[in-house]
């Protein structure tokens, strides 16, 4: 199964305008840490949204998109498949393992993928400020295990992570 890692408020909100609600150095620090060397699966405004456009070095990256051409994500640093099918297939060719593989948004994708994660690395965001893009509804059979308090620029959060339960 995948995981899925986002930075969520109070509100379940994860961005606004294209990019995140919040940019906390701790937090880029720790996504970059969880992610280095895996797959990221991500949608097309997702990989728009990262520095230069383009995928992020050391890592794999697989945009879910039915509009962005071959060629362009070629150019971002990126392979685009089409469906979720598309993107199984995608894996198994490559023999990527799915406990390798992370989903980093956008909400759509969020969506899409979260029934195929067994795991949710979220940085919660202890604020309630208002975004355009939210994450989805965590599943009850996810069992939350809290971080501790963090405060950053006088922004709490927590690493919190949630576990599926079989």
């Amino acid at each position: 199964m995948m995981k899925a890692i986002a930075a969520v408020n109070l509100a379940d909100y994860i961005g606004k305008g294209g990019e995140l609600l919040y940019a906390i150095k701790e937090d880029m620090r720790y996504f970059a840490t969880v992610t280095k060397g895996k797959t990221l699966v991500m949608g097309r405004n997702t990989l728009l949204s990262l520095p230069g456009g383009t995928g992020l070095k050391g890592r794999v990256n697989v945009v879910l998109s039915r509009s962005m051409s071959e060629e362009e994500a070629t150019v971002r640093g990126a392979t685009v498949v089409r469906d979720v099918k598309g993107l199984f297939a995608y894996l198994s060719q490559r023999t990527i393992s799915l406990e390798d593989t992370y989903v980093i948004g956008g909400g759509e994708i969020y969506s899409l993928l979260l029934p195929y994660c067994d795991t949710l690395y979220i940085t919660r965001i202890l604020r309630e400020d208002v975004g355009d893009t939210r994450f989805p509804m965590i599943p009850m059979d996810f069992i939350l295990t809290e971080g501790e308090v963090r405060e950053s620029d006088g922004i709490s959060y927590r690493f919190d992570r949630y576990d599926r339960v079989r």
